[in-house]
């Protein structure tokens, strides 16, 4: 694997999705609730990318959030509004300034294509303290589309100005690295969250079981080719 940019989903990748669900009531607000949440929100948007429809990412977690909520007998609106607003400024794994100092001593460049709005990611990468160190940052209302359809990553590979080849995708969602292994680029799998990968994904060029083990394996494969 030889590669000069490496791409970054966020939501569960490069942030930690717990605090969605830490602001609704018990016995909801534990990380597995945040997980399914967030499963349930990006199915929604993938399933209306498909039939040709776009809205806000946060609709989709709001109605995400509301059915969870009604299922565990709580009323429909019991923290919709501030678990939407956490998922605006997640916080980043613990690893992860590690781990993007690691790439960028190695000369690689750092960029996210996300299903979140630019501007959200923006905000979030920020108050992370982690902005300074992505030369790009491409939400999906600059395509209204979201991942994995190939219209995604090929729309955020032409505004960050790479070739596909030339890009290693990081994600800790086995669908994601199928879009982005579709469109070209190569993968890295973290398997935290997800634990094992589908056998209908794509095996990834590298995979680690944190931020910065997969970092680290992303720059080994990249100076040993």
């Amino acid at each position: 694997m030889r590669i000069h940019w490496v791409v970054f989903d966020l939501n569960g990748t490069l942030f930690d999705p717990s605090p969605i669900s830490r602001a609704l009531p018990p016995p909801s607000d534990d990380a597995a609730t945040a997980l399914s949440l967030l499963n349930d929100t990006v199915f929604q948007a993938m399933a209306d990318t498909l039939a040709g429809r776009y809205r806000p990412f946060t609709e989709y977690l709001g109605a995400a959030v509301r059915r969870h909520l009604v299922l565990a007998g709580h009323p429909a609106e019991a923290g919709v509004e501030q678990a939407v607003a956490a998922a605006g400024c997640l916080p980043p794994f613990p690893e992860a300034s590690q781990a993007l100092a690691a790439l960028a001593d190695a000369g690689l460049r750092i960029a996210t294509i996300t299903n979140s709005p630019t501007a959200t990611a923006e905000r979030a990468l920020t108050e992370a303290g982690l902005r300074d160190r992505f030369a790009h940052v491409v939400g999906s209302d600059t395509c209204e589309a979201y991942k994995p359809a190939r219209a995604v990553y090929d729309n955020g590979l032409r505004r960050i100005g790479v070739d596909a080849s030339d890009a290693c995708m990081v994600a800790a969602h086995g669908w994601d690295l199928l879009g982005a292994h579709q469109a070209g680029m190569r993968t890295a799998w973290i398997s935290r969250g997800e634990g094992r990968r589908l056998d209908t994904v794509p095996l990834p060029d590298v995979t680690g079981d944190d931020l910065l083990d997969t970092a680290r394996a992303i720059v080994a494969a990249n100076t040993a080719s």
